[in-house]
């Protein structure tokens, strides 16, 4: 109706330099809603430290899902989000354990499990709007949104790379587990911006986000890929995605053992990492701590 071609339209809107294109048309629709009300809980534990209890090191993972989605062919529409993201939420709950076990460290504990995050990072945007514990005071977090299950890997993918000094501690795990880190295979999904640490990086805190790359120690990079695909393609978001007596749990122990590591050397230590210099969040966390506040 507008004598335009759709697809040379998105074909320019791909490319540098696009302008939109008036079409000339106009629409009108009706839409009848109904507002329900729901409100659900953050739920959030401390181990205090034992020196330095006014510094706090982050945990996160939301311990939402999506509730009833579109059917299966059995007609089942219960997404029970077993990988997205129990197995994150069963992952922030270990690493508490651990630590409560190894003895209180230096700094503080904080373990944030979210609400809301399948509804656009509500429950962190939340926190990050109304924090228990100081921003300012808090000198960064790991971010858990998954864990792998299907078998241990030689690499770690960084989401958002290049983003903070956290990934120098990364670094160092990464190497005592003789693995290497790999660049975000698709940084133009904007992966970064889409999970709980993203609401945290907002106000300032920097935010670790890396998982499990697809170099399978068992069947390598090609097994790895295949097993990322026919997730994403038959059980992200579906009723499909329960748990599985079959998973290979060596690939999530692999990463709680990484950032048990991480969040070890930054509770123990002093140091306040910083955001990389052309981070977009640098300029919120100087703003919370000027010149002096480390």
């Amino acid at each position: 109706a507008a004598g335009q071609d759709l697809d040379a339209l998105v074909a320019v809107a791909g490319r540098p330099g696009f302008r939109p294109v008036p079409l000339g048309l106009s629409a009108s629709a009706h839409l009848d809603n109904a507002i329900r009300r729901q409100s659900s809980r953050n739920v959030v534990g401390l181990l205090p430290g034992a020196m330095r209890p006014e510094e706090y090191v982050l945990f996160t993972a939301h311990w939402d899902h999506l509730g009833r989605c579109t059917p299966d062919a059995t007609g089942d529409d219960i997404c029970n989000g077993a990988l997205d993201n129990a197995t994150g939420t069963a992952g922030l709950v270990a690493l508490a354990d651990a630590f409560a076990r190894a003895g209180a460290p230096e700094r503080s504990l904080v373990f944030l499990a979210v609400t809301g995050e399948e509804s656009g990072l509500l429950g962190s945007a939340y926190y990050a709007a109304n924090p228990i514990y100081p921003l300012a005071q808090t000198v960064g977090g790991i971010n858990m949104d998954g864990l792998n299950i299907v078998g241990a890997t030689r690499d770690v993918v960084v989401v958002g790379g290049g983003k903070s000094e956290l990934e120098d501690y990364l670094g160092v795990a990464a190497r005592a587990q003789a693995r290497v880190i790999r660049p975000e295979p698709m940084p133009q999904n904007g992966y970064y911006y889409r999970s709980d640490h993203f609401s945290l990086a907002r106000v300032g805190v920097p935010m670790l986000y890396a998982e499990s790359g697809h170099d399978l120690v068992e069947g390598g990079p090609a097994a790895g890929r295949v097993a990322a695909e026919d997730y994403t393609a038959n059980r992200y978001h579906a009723p499909s995605d329960e748990f599985d007596p079959g998973w290979d749990w060596a690939g999530a122990v692999q990463d709680l053992q990484l950032y048990y590591m991480i969040g070890r050397m930054l509770a123990v230590g002093d140091d306040w990492p910083k955001w990389r210099p052309d981070a977009e969040f640098r300029a919120a966390r100087e703003a919370s701590r000027p010149a002096g506040g480390q």
